[in-house]
């Protein structure tokens, strides 16, 4: 089966993620906790995303196999996360975004060219 997500899109996604994941804590009215959480995941993420193989990369030092491997490394963390969270918003919140990340990677196509 092919997979329909390209690097570009990929690329897109994940900075479209890292602002939602900067934006929602407040607008969701998450914990303290949760919201640092947050943030400090969003700006890993964009660390990684801005140091992409990929078109939309600041400069593209990391292969975008090993990107799918660092983000999908993630996932335990966000669960983790979701397990401490200090209520109901918290958990939904964590467990969305760790469901968020497993269908990006499933969905890409870690094979294919940078440049597609």
């Amino acid at each position: 089966m092919d997979k329909p997500v390209t690097p570009r899109v990929h690329g897109l996604i994940d900075y479209a993620a890292c602002a939602l994941m900067v934006a929602a804590p407040q607008l969701l009215r998450l914990s303290p906790k949760a919201r640092t959480a947050s943030y400090a995941l969003a700006g890993s993420y964009l660390g990684v995303s801005t140091l992409t193989d990929y078109p939309v990369a600041v400069r593209r030092l990391i292969p975008f196999p090993v990107h799918g491997k660092i983000e999908l490394s993630t996932v335990p963390v966000l669960l983790l996360l979701a397990g401490l969270g200090h209520g109901a918003r918290d958990r939904g919140y964590f467990l969305g975004l760790a469901g968020t990340v497993l269908g990006a990677y499933a969905l890409t196509d870690w094979q294919a060219d940078p440049d597609a």
